[in-house]
């Protein structure tokens, strides 16, 4: 499967890029978004360094399911920050817990979030971010206008969310329906009391946004 992917990774996209203007992706390492694994596509060093994440920030993952995001939000923030993984089923916070213990992370923190609330500290959050989580969380405004209470002064919410307009061959590596269309989020955002700080291009599946709440970009 994954030498499959790997052949139509150089021969597809250079074809696609070439054929239809692709800017973003033709300066891609074509083989190192299927031989890097999900980091090959996720890009999460450039995603932290773009978001400017740095030690001493209390940074959220709401739906941090295997704790994909949790090492490099650990290292980001370092030992005088915070990462909360948030999670709301039994079993996926007793397995968040299991890792977290077993790579002896101590400044993870694990909360058993509501559907209706994320739990996380009133004032705190610096960054509340959802990786392919957004088009999971039901009734959104409501969900991130009650999130601003956890907000720190200047804190931000981050979605990066699968795109429905992905071509292929990254179109096949999506599950069916579970996307975002972004002018969609924009849209519930800025019903929940948001207008969006910054919009980035260059993950070759996903939109990239950044929100803040509407009284601080005023």
């Amino acid at each position: 499967m994954k030498l499959r992917l790997f052949f139509i990774s150089l021969v597809t996209l250079p074809v696609l890029c070439t054929t239809t203007g692709c800017t973003t992706l033709s300066k891609m390492d074509y083989g190192g978004l299927v031989t890097g694994g999900r980091d090959g596509w996720a890009l999460p060093e450039q995603v932290l360094a773009t978001l400017e994440v740095k030690p001493g920030d209390q940074v959220a993952e709401i739906g941090a399911g295997g704790g994909y995001w949790l090492p490099f939000l650990v290292e980001a923030v370092g030992e005088t920050g915070t990462v909360y993984a948030v999670e709301v089923t039994d079993e996926l916070v007793a397995e968040l817990h299991e890792r977290v213990e077993r790579e002896g992370w101590g400044n993870v923190t694990v909360v058993r979030g509501e559907f209706h609330d994320p739990m996380l500290p009133d004032g705190e959050i610096d960054i509340a971010m959802t990786s392919n989580t957004y088009h999971h969380i039901e009734g959104r405004p409501d969900y991130f206008r009650r999130l601003q209470a956890d907000l720190a002064p200047g804190g931000r919410v981050v979605h990066v969310d699968d795109r429905h307009d992905v071509p292929p061959p990254f179109r096949w590596l999506q599950g069916n329906g579970h996307w975002t269309v972004p002018e969609d989020m924009k849209s519930e955002m800025q019903e929940a009391g948001y207008s969006i700080e910054a919009e980035h291009h260059f993950l070759p599946m996903q939109s990239f946004m950044v929100f803040l709440p509407a009284t601080e970009s005023s």
